[in-house]
């Protein structure tokens, strides 16, 4: 998928279609879109589909700038950086440097070769980093991070 343009002035862009992507997008999943290299997670707050394209809003977009600074960039989904063989932590406890419990790991994934873990916090999906740098103790039931400021 591809940000082709920016459409009206509340945010949305409209995201074309490559014959690999899936012909529908989920509006509760994320679709990424790089920065500087690293995937982002925008989610959809509203999706209209004209043929191989779709008008898009995202979560957060909410200006004509903000889509600007979209248009040109590559969409993808989760399904393409799944990995395999992380599913070990999957129902592993995370908490923080202070030992507060942030809830379960829900998923792992890879994307561009940043591993990623989906936590239930508060009754939501959060992604946090999985990197060496962040993790301060692993045991047999828990994973304590130093979790970067503002991703919770």
């Amino acid at each position: 998928m591809k940000v082709l343009k920016s459409w009206g002035t509340e945010g949305q862009v409209v995201l074309s279609l490559s014959p690999d992507d899936p012909e529908d997008l989920d509006l509760e999943e994320p679709v990424f879109i790089n920065f500087d290299g690293l995937p982002v997670p925008f989610f959809f707050e509203s999706i209209e589909s004209k043929g191989n394209r779709y008008i898009v809003k995202f979560e957060d977009v909410d200006s004509l700038k903000e889509a600007e600074e979209l248009v040109g960039r590559t969409a993808t989904v989760e399904d393409e950086y799944e990995t395999e063989g992380d599913d070990d932590i999957v129902g592993m406890t995370v908490k923080d440097a202070s030992g507060r419990v942030i809830g379960p790991v829900t998923d792992v994934a890879d994307y561009s070769g940043n591993t990623c873990i989906t936590v239930e916090y508060e009754g939501k999906d959060v992604l946090l980093p999985f990197h060496e740098d962040l993790v301060v103790e692993v045991t047999d039931d828990s994973i304590i991070l130093n979790i970067p400021e503002g991703l919770l």
